[in-house]
């Protein structure tokens, strides 16, 4: 398959799950989700009054977080390829937010100059773009000097009595209620796949840093099943 063919195939998965993706991330993830969330938005060191990007936005749940985190003064864009997972968004969101905006937007080519924001965000994302490298030198180069980069992802566990555990859980469980509620197999087969072909963070770490993000912080949450990537553009 083709990157661009992959492109296409993500796309459709998320177009298919848009309406159910928080129900089913919050029951699948027990909760764990808003608090991985959380966790990320207070190790980011974003401030009132900052200038934020969050790159695969989804539903805007990460960017709803953001948007009080920067305050009035500040301003969040949300951006996705997916429209049904931004339709999602605007719905969740609504009018009365005036410093939160979302766009339809490839994370591969965002419609920025450079040195636009002070800190750019991805939640659950980055193993879903398949030119990581290529998204990366684009957070780069419209990050600001100085600006921060942070990723939230879903990673396989390294403790070996909770491995075999965890792998039944989402190569088995989570597809077949997938299947039950999307009334679609793929999006659930697609999910577990995806985590165990990213790289892992030790390598995912050295990516980062290669695109001229650096240093690269590492916090690992739950058991290993999310980790918390934190990196600063210089110069």
């Amino acid at each position: 398959m083709s990157l661009q063919q992959r492109d296409r195939f993500i796309q459709q998965i998320f177009t298919t799950v848009a309406p159910h993706v928080d129900l089913l991330s919050r029951g699948f993830s027990f909760g764990c989700d808003r608090y991985w969330r959380k966790k990320a938005v207070s190790l980011s060191g974003i401030r009132e009054g900052d200038a934020v990007l969050d790159v695969c936005t989804g539903t805007g749940e990460l960017a709803l977080l953001l948007q009080q985190k920067v305050g009035a003064r500040g301003s969040v864009v949300g951006a996705d390829f997916c429209e049904n997972m931004l339709a999602q968004a605007r719905k969740k969101t609504g009018a009365q937010i005036s410093n939160l905006t979302y766009i339809f937007s490839d994370a591969k080519e965002l419609p920025f100059k450079e040195n636009t924001f002070d800190a750019v965000t991805v939640a659950f994302g980055m193993r879903n773009i398949p030119d990581t490298r290529l998204a990366l030198n684009e957070i780069k180069r419209v990050l600001k000097p100085g600006g921060t980069f942070i990723c939230l992802e879903l990673t396989r566990p390294q403790a070996p009595w909770f491995f075999a555990l965890y792998r039944w859980y989402v190569f088995r469980v989570m597809p077949f209620i997938g299947n039950l509620v999307v009334k679609e197999a793929a999006p659930y087969l697609y999910l577990p796949r995806s985590i165990e072909a990213f790289f892992p963070p030790s390598e995912f770490k050295q990516v980062i840093a290669g695109c001229g993000l650096s240093p690269v912080t590492v916090d690992s949450l739950t058991l290993g099943v999310a980790t918390i990537y934190r990196a600063v553009k210089y110069g």
